[in-house]
């Protein structure tokens, strides 16, 4: 992903890489983490396909990440029908399960946004 920003015009000192996470979910609770004690307003842009961009952004935001989505997609689509349809499908299922471990592992009480 980092390449991909850098040859949109992305400088390198914009760009805080998370390297650790294994799946979406875990990437999410990683980037929150990362930017707890950020300045507020600071930008944050999630860098992802087409079809996977949603539930990015809706987990991070979940989270209380002001994420915004970096267009154009910074993932190519399949170039098989059947492809994009499975991969589409798959977000689907993906969401409502994500989402509920999100929601299982909030802390209870008022957030702070970042």
């Amino acid at each position: 992903m980092a390449t991909l920003l850098r040859e949109r015009g992305v400088q390198d000192e914009q760009i805080v890489l998370e390297d650790t996470a294994s799946d979406t979910l875990s990437a999410a609770f990683a980037v929150e983490r990362l930017l707890r004690g950020c300045a507020a307003g600071v930008p944050v842009y999630a860098a992802s396909s087409l079809y996977h961009l949603p539930r990015c952004l809706v987990l991070l935001r979940l989270m209380g990440v002001a994420a915004r989505p970096a267009l154009p997609p910074t993932v190519p689509a399949a170039t098989e029908w059947w492809r994009r349809c499975y991969w589409w499908l798959r977000e689907l299922a993906a969401l409502p399960y994500d989402v509920v471990l999100v929601l299982l592992r909030m802390p209870r009480g008022p957030r702070s946004g970042h």
